[in-house]
């Protein structure tokens, strides 16, 4: 019987299915946007001037969000031809934690130069919707910044995980 998990890697499970959840349903939306634009633009000849700046909106929760899962998935981009070359055990340990150090550094600089974007676009809005502040939809770099942080964490203390939820 394998052991309990710990509570701190439940939750990370936890929050890899909802960055799933919102890239996927980002990305699912953003394709019925894109299909009513072209719809309306060529057969209807009126163009939907919400679809693009929405369409982008969307794009931005799905690249942030959907990147800091699959690095907890372990399906981000990486070239493992050095991995290869070192001994097995310790030393690829080693490089994989070394790797997880240097993500969780570029997390803390996403949520430090993310929290001053944010800043700086706040009072900007779309001229499109008057409403949505530029800020609010570029508030997602320094809170997929935080998950990835939180996910590198767990690499660091617990490992990678040997199975996450989704894993590609």
């Amino acid at each position: 019987m394998p052991p309990p998990k710990h509570a701190y890697v439940r939750a990370m499970e936890l929050l890899q299915a909802a960055c799933m959840s919102l890239a996927s349903l980002s990305i699912i939306v953003m394709t019925l946007i894109i299909a009513w634009s072209v719809y309306t633009r060529y057969w209807l000849n009126l163009g939907s001037f919400w679809a693009e700046p929405i369409a982008i909106m969307l794009a931005v929760q799905m690249t942030f969000f959907g990147a800091a899962a699959c690095y907890r998935a372990g399906g981000h981009i990486s070239i493992d031809v050095f991995m290869r070359l070192l001994p097995e055990g310790s030393p690829q340990r080693a490089a994989d934690r070394l790797v997880d150090a240097l993500v969780l550094v570029l997390a803390i600089a996403m949520i430090w130069y993310g929290i001053g974007l944010v800043r700086t676009t706040w009072f900007q809005v779309y001229p499109e919707f008057q409403q949505i502040k530029v800020g609010l939809v570029y508030s997602a770099l320094p809170l997929s910044g935080l998950v990835t942080l939180l996910f590198a964490v767990e690499r660091l203390v617990f490992g990678a995980p040997s199975n996450p939820e989704g894993a590609v």
